[in-house]
């Protein structure tokens, strides 16, 4: 049988990719979104299972529906944002983290009892630092999160169950690649403000992902992983005379 892995949030951007990453390794993929796109494709490893995180009852026991239909799973991703039209704060809040923990509690019961099992659940930057361009329920969400992480990787570790997290900043996709391209002077702010000089990308977002959920990082638990190039390892001080040119 192939290697199950669930994508919640699959159907654009980020997601996407690491859902073709999955399939690119063989695995049966399960992916998980509000609605399927029309251009979502057709191929016998590839399901899509319709859910709205904004609703408890929207997505209760899709777990069950999903490992029926796919069986148990091995990787579990979640790379789902809040993108109603209701108050931010609490949509922020229900699709970030009490969805979060109830899609964990929910698949937790089945996962594979061998071979590596992991969760790798996208964070971001600013649940470490504060970011103008979010509002705060993005941000406590997104340290929610990394607490999350830490308590289901001791909990669920004991089961063989490893839980991480990526911590991206700002990158490429192709649903904004060309807003950044065409827009020479934001881009120029990020090759001043990152060490490597450039943004990142999907893809490369999806490379931490897919390392996180695979075999080789069987031994890393309980971390969130900064994919920023080297922002987060810069003093303000530092940052301030780069853009002062002091």
């Amino acid at each position: 049988m192939s290697t199950h892995a669930v994508v919640v949030g699959g159907t654009r951007g980020l997601g996407r990719v690491i859902v073709e990453r999955f399939l690119t390794r063989g695995c049966a993929v399960s992916v998980v979104s509000r609605q399927r796109p029309p251009d979502f494709p057709e191929q016998a490893r590839l399901h899509h299972f319709r859910a709205d995180l904004e609703r408890a009852e929207g997505f209760a026991g899709i777990w069950s529906r999903i490992v029926e239909a796919g069986g148990p799973i091995r990787y579990l991703v979640l790379s789902q944002r809040f993108r109603g039209e209701g108050d931010p704060w609490s949509g922020e809040i229900q699709v970030g983290l009490t969805a979060t923990r109830d899609l964990i509690e929910g698949f937790a019961e089945h996962f594979a009892t061998t071979d590596d099992c992991a969760i790798a659940v996208v964070s971001s930057v600013y649940a470490e630092f504060v970011g103008s361009s979010q509002p705060v329920g993005y941000h406590a969400v997104k340290g929610g999160q990394n607490a999350m992480v830490r308590h289901y990787a001791a909990k669920l570790g004991q089961r063989g169950i490893r839980v991480n997290a990526i911590m991206p900043l700002t990158y490429l996709k192709e649903e904004s690649r060309a807003f950044y391209e065409k827009n020479k002077h934001l881009m120029d702010t990020y090759r001043r403000l990152v060490p490597l000089g450039r943004l990142g990308t999907a893809e490369e977002c999806a490379d931490a992902l897919d390392f996180l959920c695979s075999e080789r990082a069987s031994f890393i638990n309980g971390q969130s992983l900064f994919v920023d190039g080297g922002v987060s390892v810069i003093g303000q001080e530092e940052i301030a005379k780069t853009f002062t040119a002091l």
